[in-house]
């Protein structure tokens, strides 16, 4: 599974916004999906998007109605990720 996210701050918050189906921007499925997720962003919030033309929807284990209210959409820088492969690690050297 493919989609499209951005690491960014939103009133003083760093967090992942990504942008799944708009199926899975609700609980159940979502949660899944931001498991899936975590890998990928450790120690991050992840608040699932749904960007409709008409309104916007999110989903996240926290509220999430004041940070969308706040996100500007069209400013994010996004990246292609990937769920189907394992995230990339950093590994410091041993010196």
């Amino acid at each position: 599974m493919k989609m499209s996210a951005a690491i960014t701050t939103v009133r003083g918050i760093r967090l992942v916004v990504a942008f799944p189906h708009p199926s899975y921007v609700r609980p159940g499925v979502g949660d899944v999906l931001l498991e899936r997720l975590a890998p990928h962003f450790p120690a991050l919030p992840i608040m699932l998007v749904s960007a409709k033309s008409t309104n916007a929807q999110a989903y996240a284990t926290f509220e999430t109605a004041a940070l969308l209210a706040a996100l500007d959409l069209a400013d994010l820088v996004l990246e292609k990720i990937d769920l189907d492969l394992l995230p990339e690690v950093e590994v410091k050297p041993p010196f």
